[in-house]
């Protein structure tokens, strides 16, 4: 709570100058920087300062290195909230109470009773211009409070201790399922805390005629060398924290160890691996963009208004008196994935020992449902975002092209068309999958038995050394997906331009 807290302002001032962008690209470029860092998968981060904590910490008092330890991993958790923050108030609509209507409101203060003036007031900064913040917030403390990759690698298993790895080493020990959800009710009481705020928002945020639907302010070209020092200064540890720092540190032993992965054996070991791991982030990934798909378009359909739709899930359109409960039933699913990983397994393993289960336990479908309703909110996140940058106009006007009798025309009226659709809903798919991946504790607690997916590998394996061949193995665990993914991607857009060309 209190990294998320801190990270509130920061969030804010990163959000303003990349609206701020002069052009579209530089915006675009801004805000890739601003949330890189959420992307870089936790168990590699935590492998990566392993030793750097080991080396910071040798040779002194268990107070300095709790402190050395601590504020590293603070650190590191601060800049990947920040990264989540940003994209979240880049991507949830203003709130519907415009400056306008907190200026008719203030001069209403000597009509109205002074408790109504101010409840009436605090409602609208709630909906207005205190809602992207205050959902923000609650999901940057649940993923500092939920995470628990790069804590249990940087050995937070002491004091001070993380109570991710604490239940998740108890549950490793053995110790009985039933003790473990017992033990899981205090971080349990605390996540729906934490949830308070965003769940408040987003099911009683009051309607409006839906004229927010685009979250655009136009591009200002107003220059200030104090501000761009400020943004650069804010960006500068995420990026060497997570990019320049691993890449610098691990080049010339991923290098070495490659050369010990050209052994058949090992090799096919690890593709066998890597591929069990694809083949469940690929499945979960299509499972949760089809029900993300349903929430966001269910009922819009019914009203021929898909895209507008995607906002009246965040409360922004007139909506029917039965939306209350749909949005408590759409919340319903969405909390699973909330309360994070490892409080969704241990229910989920529970579950799957009920005798009516009990068949299904020691099979696929824990491992793929886990990962499904892990991953939704995610899911959602992005099928919000492709639903509102979708453009039917220039979809439209790509489709008259087709019409040309020249190949070369039909052929770039292909291209057009691939990227305004089937690309862009590849690439959603892709960043949906790459957090499946490398999701170690729905992997851990719910795969088969005779089933190893190589993220398990991994963190077993980080837990006992920085061998070379085991960096060379996180690496091609890494690219070996997004390698699969370009091709298909490739061959899509390839077939797609071959069709249109006859």
């Amino acid at each position: 709570m209190i990294i998320a807290s801190i990270a509130v302002w920061p969030v804010a001032i990163l959000v303003a100058r990349i609206e701020a962008s002069p052009t579209v690209r530089s915006r675009r470029l801004r805000l890739l920087l601003a949330v890189f860092p959420f992307f870089l998968p936790e168990l590699l981060i935590g492998f990566n300062y392993r030793l750097t904590v080991t080396q910071l910490t040798s040779g002194t008092s268990p107070t300095t290195a709790a402190i050395g330890t601590e504020g590293l991993y603070g650190l590191l958790m601060l800049c990947r909230c920040m990264a989540v923050g940003v994209a979240l108030s880049m991507l949830l609509p203003r709130g519907n109470s415009a400056d306008e209507s907190l200026h008719s409101w203030v001069l209403l203060r000597n009509r109205m009773a002074s408790a109504a003036w101010w409840a009436g007031w605090l409602r609208l900064k709630i909906f207005g211009a205190w809602q992207a913040p205050l959902v923000a917030w609650s999901v940057m403390a649940l993923i500092a409070f939920q995470e628990f990759e790069t804590a249990a690698l940087m050995q937070i298993d002491r004091y001070p201790i993380s109570w991710s790895v604490w239940l998740f080493d108890a549950h490793a020990a053995r110790l009985p399922l039933w003790d473990s959800l017992r033990m899981m009710a205090g971080p349990l009481l605390c996540e729906l805390v934490m949830l308070g705020p965003a769940l408040y928002v987003l099911l009683k945020t009051p309607v409006s005629d839906g004229n927010d639907l685009v979250n655009d302010h136009g591009l200002s070209g107003g220059p200030s060398v104090w501000k761009s020092v400020r943004f650069s200064a804010l960006l500068t540890p995420g990026l060497v924290l997570f990019v320049l720092w691993p890449l610098i540190h691990n080049a010339l032993p991923i290098v070495r160890g490659g050369m010990l992965m050209l052994d058949n054996a090992t090799l096919r070991q690890s593709l066998i691996q890597i591929l069990t791991s694809t083949g469940f982030a690929v499945g979960a990934t299509i499972m949760s963009m089809g029900i993300a798909l349903r929430i966001c378009t269910g009922i819009g359909e019914r009203h021929g208004a898909s895209r507008r739709f995607a906002v009246r899930l965040l409360g922004q359109l007139p909506v029917a008196s039965a939306i209350p409960l749909r949005r408590i039933i759409w919340m319903s699913l969405l909390l699973p994935g909330l309360l994070g990983s490892l409080v969704l397994s241990l229910g989920l393993l529970a579950m799957f020992q009920l005798p009516g289960l009990r068949g299904l336990y020691d099979t696929w479908l824990p491992m793929l449902l886990g990962q499904t309703l892990a991953v939704l909110p995610f899911a959602v996140a992005v099928v919000l975002l492709l639903l509102r940058v979708s453009d039917s106009a220039a979809l439209h006007s790509a489709k008259l092209l087709a019409v040309s009798e020249e190949s070369r025309v039909r052929r770039q009226m292909a291209t057009i068309r691939w990227r305004l659709t089937t690309g862009r809903w590849l690439l959603g798919g892709l960043i949906i999958a790459h957090r499946c991946f490398w999701d170690v504790t729905v992997a851990s607690i719910l795969r088969p038995v005779q089933v190893e997916p190589v993220i398990t590998r991994l963190y077993n394996e980080m837990h006992y050394g920085r061998t070379e061949a085991l960096m060379s193995l996180s690496l091609l665990a890494a690219l070996t997906p997004l390698a699969i993914a370009a091709a298909a991607m490739l061959l899509s857009r390839l077939a797609t331009v071959l069709t249109s060309s006859r």
